[in-house]
């Protein structure tokens, strides 16, 4: 599996994981897609969204959190202006703006996400609200 611009999380070091995932969040400048767990679906999720992130200078980035209750604390501080925190428990994914807010969440239910959705995703995190 080639991945261009997706960061992969460690599933054996939870400090690790955490300081990965706060460094992407707060100290760069990137419009991100949260894939949550593991497994084919999950692996064919993370594939699709690497393909949309585009050139290096687009501040599109995946982050797949093969293990999402590793970085709990850290999604808890995010900004959640239309109260979608409550819907991430158990989700397939989602999006965060440059301002750290959570934009959209891929539910579970849904079936694994096409590009066209998640380009969805992307684009809310990329509108100014």
């Amino acid at each position: 599996m080639e991945l261009l611009k997706t960061t992969i999380l460690p599933t054996d070091e939870k400090k690790l994981a955490l300081h990965i995932f706060r460094q992407l969040i707060f100290e760069k400048p990137h419009v991100i897609l949260v894939v949550c767990g593991r497994g084919p679906d999950a692996e064919t999720f993370v594939q699709r969204a690497d393909r949309l992130t585009f050139s290096e200078k687009d501040p599109r980035w995946v982050v797949w959190a093969r293990k999402p209750e590793q970085i709990k604390e850290v999604i808890d501080q995010l900004k959640d202006p239309q109260g979608l925190r409550d819907t991430l428990r158990d989700s397939r994914g989602f999006s965060l703006s440059l301002t750290d807010e959570l934009r959209d969440v891929i539910l579970g239910s849904e079936p694994v996400p096409s590009l066209m959705r998640i380009d969805k995703a992307f684009t809310k995190a990329e509108t100014k609200t």
